[in-house]
């Protein structure tokens, strides 16, 4: 099974690119894509001629066009900071406009099934957020902090039995397989049931004794079904105990220092992007320092 076969990686021709392409480089060492696309978008690509210095000496040059320019630019950014070129896998798209939009755009034209964003442009002024990009695009997003720690060590899935869950613990399988010696955790965070407004005398820590012996029965018969050698994975389970499931998950990815966390999103109905906001969308807001990548299932 092939990962990912198009990735595209969003440059903003900052200082940050320099995170985005040594991380795409080491995430296409791994997935082997057929196709790279190294995109960027511009507002406005129009330029008068007086800011084009490259034929500031000779008045009878024609100006360079700025998405020519800036072709260039990032094909030298690519080579200095990914290490390589190949002509046949990579691509420059320079695109005009918004740049969520024009994001989403360039996905469905160029068939990507994985989409690099860096996390610190995201809130500088581009018109992209990191939840609106989530739930939006069609395909697997990974968000990219300053300083990601390479090469993975420790690879997190939080898992909650549902269809993009199983996605990405598959998928983290199949990294620890072409990466060799990673540790991989799944990470369910379990609630219990409440019978404060009911007339039932219960001892509360038996009952969280019981829901965590239920839960880990469940996941031991979902690795059985599903063919999954249960000496790959690390099985985490953790009470609810504030109600709140994205900050226990990251909380457990600051406490254990891990490198990647594969989250599995949603649909694209109202109501699947509703209930994506409640975990995925909400972990994406409060981790800003550590690779994410949104799963979303593969049609």
């Amino acid at each position: 099974m092939k990962l990912f076969n198009r990735m595209m990686v969003a440059l903003d021709h900052t200082y940050f690119d320099r995170e985005i392409l040594r991380f795409a480089n080491y995430m296409a060492s791994m997935v082997n894509p057929e196709k790279i696309y190294f995109v960027h978008v511009d507002r406005d690509l129009e330029m008068p001629d007086y800011l084009n210095f490259e034929y500031s000496n000779n008045a009878a040059a024609v100006a360079t066009p700025k998405d020519e320019l800036l072709r260039g630019k990032i094909k030298d950014e690519v080579l200095k900071h990914y290490g390589t070129w190949n002509d046949k896998q990579m691509k420059v798209v320079i695109a005009e406009g918004r740049p969520l939009q024009e994001l989403l755009h360039w996905t469905n034209v160029k068939k990507v099934d994985l989409i690099l964003v860096g996390n610190k442009k995201i809130s500088e002024g581009s018109g992209i957020t990191g939840n609106k990009l989530a739930r939006e695009a069609n395909c697997s997003i990974v968000f990219i902090p300053e300083n990601a720690h390479l090469p993975f060590e420790n690879v997190l899935i939080p898992f909650d039995f549902s269809g993009n869950a199983d996605q990405a613990l598959k998928t983290g399988l199949l990294l620890k397989k072409a990466i060799g010696d990673i540790t991989i955790s799944s990470l369910h965070v379990f609630d219990v049931p409440m019978f404060n407004n009911y007339n039932v005398s219960v001892n509360y820590r038996e009952l969280v004794g019981d829901v965590h012996k239920y839960k880990v029965k469940a996941f031991k018969e979902y690795l059985d079904k599903e063919g999954l050698d249960h000496c790959n994975i690390k099985q985490v389970f953790i009470e609810n105990t504030t109600g709140r499931t994205a900050k226990h998950i990251n909380d457990y990815i600051l406490k254990n220092n891990i490198d990647f966390t594969i989250i599995g999103a949603k649909g694209h109905s109202a109501w699947d992007a509703f209930l994506m906001g409640s975990v995925t969308e909400k972990l994406i807001s409060l981790n800003t320092t550590n690779p994410i990548m949104v799963m979303r299932k593969k049609k």
